[in-house]
């Protein structure tokens, strides 16, 4: 019985000879694997990046540190609480309504929101000038959304009708917390000062109206507490609240559902792209049958012609990884500005080394275990194949060990969804 033991260098420069005629085919099969490891590493860094900045920036997104809105502005038994929480409070109501742009002779259905005091407490309102943002307030002034602006080809010191109250606009709102390019589009918003409200005519009994308080803690406070502590009252007063742990979760639950859903587009196209890497290899084995032949007859072990080209395929998966990794990581920085009608915050394009290393490793498993199927065939190539090659087409025989590859696949596969 043979038992001499495996030369591992041997192997390794075995390997590298063997893969010198056919280096094109072998890069045939990297690119099955590049861009589906791009495609992963790409969504794994947005999303990596999308929850750091999620917890970065959900301040920004409420704007204080607590909110409580509602349909009501809240029974005279509430109001003594919505009085004594915050040390900085602002109020807002918002609606829809029409609006008339005497210059152009137009009109369109926008949300309005009458603000009062210093919100936004965290960020601010981007507007163009940048102090209109504040000193709208204190005039008969408003800030009217940008793509309204572009409509209407309206410009700072026009005029906008309100109900019956005419305002000039300070400034073109180009941001607001929690604003998207998507609801921009949808309901573009108006800001006007709260004190000319009821000038309007548009606050009147039967007006769809929600209210909104907002509230700056200047010291530090337990949010958990102070909100369970008050939970049941505004629940009684049917109002609802909002902290910045809360739009951190919710939002972050949101956005996570989208990634999921991307890493499984992602996983797909680089399972399809593996699929064909299985049938390459399948060819490339065939097209080897004399090679190994010859090589068994020189007295090579079954097993030493398998992890000859094992690690030809292991290598690929190494190499098609390592590309698909950088590519991934220069998509990425595309990414967000795909996205960036769709989210409420700036998301940076750092890189994510574990992004990378996951892409890296999935990279290389995937070609393995796919690779396995057709060269577990070697191990049945004897040195009579040799003799019968020309004569008769060599049917590699099935071996049980597919069936182990086979559950080993499918095993991955619902792990990893």
């Amino acid at each position: 019985m043979d038992k001499r033991k495996i030369n591992i260098p041997w192997l390794f420069d075995m390997a590298w000879r063997d893969s010198r005629r056919n280096r094109s085919r072998l890069l045939l099969f990297i690119s099955a694997i590049v861009f589906g490891i791009a495609a992963l590493v790409a969504i794994y860094t947005f999303k990596y990046n999308l929850e750091k900045d999620i917890n970065d920036q959900a301040a920004q997104l409420v704007g204080a540190d607590l909110v409580v809105n509602g349909s009501n502005p809240g029974d005279a038994a509430i109001k003594p609480l919505l009085d004594s929480l915050g040390d900085r409070r602002s109020e807002e109501r918002s609606f829809v309504s029409m609006v008339y742009f005497p210059k152009g002779n137009g009109t369109r259905l926008v949300l309005i929101k009458a603000l009062k005091g210093d919100f936004p407490y965290y960020g601010s309102l981007e507007t163009i000038p940048e102090q209109a943002g504040q000193s709208f307030k204190k005039e008969k002034t408003v800030l009217v959304d940008k793509t309204l602006m572009q409509q209407f080809n309206a410009h700072v010191n026009d005029s906008i009708k309100i109900g019956n109250v005419t305002f000039l606009i300070a400034g073109v709102l180009n941001k607001a917390p929690g604003q998207t390019g998507v609801t921009s589009n949808m309901a573009p918003i108006v800001y006007i000062p709260l004190q000319y409200l009821e000038q309007t005519g548009l606050s009147k009994k039967g007006s769809r109206i929600n209210y909104a308080f907002y509230y700056k803690y200047d010291k530090p406070v337990d949010m958990e507490q102070l909100v369970k502590n008050i939970d049941t009252r505004l629940d009684k007063a049917e109002l609802n609240y909002e902290t910045i742990e809360s739009r951190k979760e919710n939002t972050g639950r949101a956005f996570a559902d989208l990634t999921r859903f991307l890493s499984l587009v992602g996983f797909i196209a680089l399972l399809l792209g593996c699929v064909g890497v299985a049938s390459a290899i399948h060819i490339y084995i065939r097209e080897k049958i004399a090679s190994i032949a010859i090589m068994r007859c020189l007295g090579v072990k079954a097993s030493e012609a398998f992890l000859i080209y094992l690690i030809q395929i292991i290598g690929i998966g190494i190499i098609g990884s390592i590309i698909g990794a950088a590519l991934g990581t220069s998509i990425q920085h595309v990414l967000p500005w795909i996205m960036k009608d769709f989210l409420p915050i700036t998301i940076s394009t750092d890189i994510s080394w574990v992004a990378i290393l996951q892409g890296i490793v999935l990279g290389i498993i995937i070609s393995i275990l796919f690779a396995l199927l057709p060269l577990i065939s070697i191990r049945n190539i004897s040195p009579l194949n040799t003799l019968r090659i020309s004569y008769e087409d060599i049917k590699l025989r099935r071996d049980p060990l597919r069936w182990l590859v086979y559950l080993l696949i499918v095993l991955f596969i619902i792990t990893f969804i």
